[in-house]
């Protein structure tokens, strides 16, 4: 999961219990992007740095929590630790295409049966959109369209 500010992490954290919680950032904003990633349905662009984030704080709002883990780094090439692990839960909020495709690949082989995979811009990236039309394309998983600008998909 992506964690800009922490507030979407701090309400998991709310209800998670005693599961883990792996939040991922490079903190320094968004990697490079490429044309699937310039037209966008809300005439956002969106570019190489834009979103940094600070990781202090994040740390600072969600330090009383239990099982909280954060991965400074370009995912999944910074994902090391993670490999053996299998996800209820993956929340995307990547904004761009080759980002979004990658945690895709990286993730649905590790997703246990019924998990769910939301990401937050389907509806407003043109990039996330085609990230998630293409990987699931041939897939038995349906896209399911939320309010706003989410998607979800159910791992059969």
């Amino acid at each position: 999961m992506e964690c800009i500010k922490g507030g979407s992490a701090r309400v998991i954290c709310e209800y998670k219990k005693k599961r883990h919680l792996h939040l991922i950032d490079t903190f320094e904003g968004l990697p490079k992007t490429d044309r699937s990633d310039k037209n966008n349905f809300i005439n956002r662009r969106y570019e190489q740095g834009q979103y940094p984030s600070d990781m202090k704080k994040v740390k600072r709002l969600l330090m009383k929590f239990d099982n909280v883990y954060i991965h400074k780094g370009l995912f999944p090439l910074d994902s090391f630790g993670l490999e053996k692990n299998k996800f209820s839960l993956v929340h995307l909020d990547l904004d761009i295409f080759k980002s979004t495709f990658d945690c895709l690949n990286y993730f649905y082989p590790k997703m246990n049966k019924g998990g769910i995979i939301i990401t937050h811009d389907y509806q407003s990236a043109s990039g996330v959109r085609k990230a998630f039309d293409q990987f699931f394309k041939d897939k038995p998983e349906v896209i399911i369209e939320l309010a706003v600008t989410q998607a979800l998909v159910v791992i059969l």
